[in-house]
């Protein structure tokens, strides 16, 4: 049975904390996270040339992607340390935030082939790096060093062994160079991520490993990767009545829930926005937070998107899924993709 629910959202006016405070300022990349991206990648000789064949490697990373996100969150499931990031309170893996990260992840890997290491891609990477620090945005949340080591490594091993899969017995000068990019450019994304602990450290615990449904995670990560490239296929679309237009007026928003899928609606300058109530950080309830402009930010942590296509003004490659918003006789009706 479909249920469609109503309920009015109002913008989050909680006084935060002052860590909250510091994670709004936080939620910005350092100043100089492209000078410094561009002197690693000079001090490691990372060069034009292989700019270039990174992104000539693009067919082979996006043909092996959605077995390399499947991979990667697979391993990261085994790990006591890691795993706990994608459970629910009852223990249980939350699989809508752990798609969430699956899409994030695969984001960047196709936003890396595309090969404009410019200041934004400079600040991305900055950014993810104190995310798992006491620096970031939430300071609750915190990744040892050593796994942020090891999940680098993983990545790089995994593109390594694609390229060579694939060229190995067609090309082995291209492939040789390939495997040498993006060796280089592992070490440069490596070095930004570290440079947030300063001199944090955490004890280990050496849990024992869990084991992981393999053949559910591939299937996440396949549908993941398939969302991120536009590859999904959609076998119809539902037109779902939310409410009526007078009851939405302009500068207003409602949250309707689909399919147990949170939607915030919004009436802004005359036009009309679904955008889904999740953030790209922590899954927290971003259609509530307060709107300025254009700009529709977080009450959670201060991460800010366009509302008019909710893509993250940080990183405008990352976005929230949108929706579809018609009026029809007054009724106000939202597209909702069947897959």
């Amino acid at each position: 049975m479909n249920e469609t629910t109503i309920q009015t959202a109002q913008p989050s006016n909680v006084k935060r904390d002052a860590s909250d405070a510091s994670a709004s300022k936080d939620a910005s990349a350092s100043k100089d996270a492209g000078k410094y991206f561009r002197y690693m990648a000079e001090f490691v000789g990372f060069t034009s040339y292989d700019e270039q064949a990174i992104v000539k490697s693009k067919p082979i990373v996006e043909k092996h992607l959605p077995q390399i996100v499947s991979d990667f969150y697979e391993h990261l499931l085994r790990y006591p340390p890691t795993r706990k990031f994608f459970l629910k309170k009852d223990g249980t893996i939350d699989e809508a935030y752990l798609e969430l990260r699956m899409r994030h992840n695969a984001n960047f890997w196709l936003r890396t082939v595309e090969g404009n290491y410019d200041d934004g891609y400079a600040s991305y990477i900055d950014y993810v790096g104190r995310a798992h620090t006491s620096h970031g945005a939430d300071p609750s949340i915190y990744i040892a060093e050593r796994y942020v080591i090891g999940m680098v490594g993983f990545i790089s091993h995994a593109m390594s062994h694609a390229i060579i899969a694939e060229l190995h017995e067609k090309d082995e000068a291209f492939e040789h160079d390939v495997v040498e990019a993006w060796d280089k450019l592992m070490m440069v994304v490596l070095e930004m991520l570290s440079r947030a602990y300063y001199n944090e450290r955490s004890p280990e615990t050496f849990d024992p490993l869990v084991a992981v449904d393999e053949k559910h995670i591939a299937e996440l990560a396949q549908e993941a990767v398939e969302q991120e490239t536009g590859k999904r296929e959609t076998s119809a679309v539902k037109l779902v009545t939310i409410a009526r237009a007078d009851e939405i007026p302009d500068g207003e928003r409602k949250l309707v829930n689909v399919d147990g899928i949170s939607i915030g609606i919004f009436h802004h300058n005359g036009n009309w926005y679904a955008l889904r109530n999740s953030c790209l950080h922590r899954g927290g309830p971003v259609c509530t937070g307060t709107l300025a402009g254009d700009v529709l930010q977080c009450p959670w942590h201060g991460f800010q998107y366009d509302v008019r296509d909710g893509h993250l003004l940080t990183d405008p490659k990352s976005h929230l899924d949108s929706f579809h918003v018609s009026v029809e006789n007054g009724e106000v009706k939202l597209e909702m993709p069947q897959f």
